[in-house]
């Protein structure tokens, strides 16, 4: 995620009723590309006041980041899939322009997962998008939140985020946001849908039996059209906008079942390679990985 102009006010008001868990505590945190000979370096970001912990806890969502070795080459999963340290699921790069990506999902139960160093906040988001792979500094989702802490607590919201701006929360009062909620995710291009020209695009999403109405945004904005994902996300919580931006560690979601995806109105042809997206913790492990396409769906499931 990189920060808007009104950075501090905009996130402050984001995402501070996630900690209402306000008690002195750490966060754990772990940094892209700190990674050599095999070993994580600087992963451990430690807040130790009520105030700082609110304050790294409001996490944003990034553009993926992907895993390489000492050398900076790329790494690949056991079937050719994409290693990130940040994102799970599948996604489509190139091969054609992309305007419209739709999807639904489960809101998951989260659970608190304890891990070394005993972070206080732990953070998974699910999402739609378009843009934002191998570089890509664009980027336009919409999806829901989830975040736990020890003792049982846990927050789910709506929110959507356009890079380089700040992720905005959807009103918690008028569409709130539980476990198992049924969730579908729509963003499109209406107008002047070209790479990198000013569209206009209308982000929708739906409840069912939980809005009375869907929740509808439009907006411009210059995306590079050139990838779509459907992801459950490790969002960003330090250094959000640098090179080597520290992720959460994810809670336990158990499973998250994407359905009735589609792109550019169609069923996409996704296979593990080299659409496929795993998530790995900074030892190298898989902590989201997805399921094999199974045409218009496909499950992640939390795997540490």
């Amino acid at each position: 995620m990189w920060y808007g102009r009104n950075d501090a006010r905009a996130r402050s008001r984001a995402l501070a009723f996630l900690m209402q868990f306000a008690v002195p505590a750490l966060v754990l945190a772990w940094t892209a590309g700190a990674w050599t000979a095999g070993a994580w370096t600087d992963t451990i970001a430690v807040k130790g006041a009520a105030a700082d912990l609110r304050s790294i806890a409001q996490s944003a969502q990034s553009r993926m980041y992907r895993w390489r070795d000492a050398k900076g080459m790329l790494l690949s999963g056991p079937n050719n899939e994409t290693l990130s340290n940040n994102w799970s699921g599948y996604g489509i790069n190139g091969g054609g322009t992309y305007t419209v990506v739709q999807g639904s999902w489960t809101v998951p139960a989260v659970s608190y997962q304890s891990y070394s160093g005993s972070p206080d906040v732990e953070a998974s988001s699910t999402w739609i998008g378009v843009g934002g792979q191998d570089g890509d500094e664009t980027l336009i989702q919409i999806g829901t939140m989830q975040a736990a802490a020890p003792g049982g607590d846990a927050e789910y919201f709506a929110w959507y985020e356009v890079l380089p701006d700040s992720e905005v929360p959807i009103s918690r009062k008028q569409y709130p946001v539980k476990p198992g909620d049924t969730i579908t995710a729509t963003i499109q291009c209406t107008a002047a849908c070209a790479p990198y020209a000013l569209s206009t695009w209308v982000l929708t999403l739906t409840n069912a039996g939980s809005w009375p109405q869907p929740y509808t945004i439009t907006l411009q904005y210059a995306s590079s059209l050139t990838s779509v994902e459907w992801i459950m996300e490790g969002p960003c919580i330090k250094d959000c906008g640098s090179s080597s931006p520290g992720f959460a560690y994810m809670p336990n979601y158990g499973t998250t079942t994407f359905s009735a995806i589609s792109v550019n109105n169609s069923t996409p042809k996704l296979e593990r390679s080299p659409n496929g997206i795993i998530m790995r913790d900074p030892n190298g492990n898989a902590m989201s990985m997805p399921s094999d396409p199974n045409g218009s769906s496909f499950t992640v499931n939390f795997t540490i």
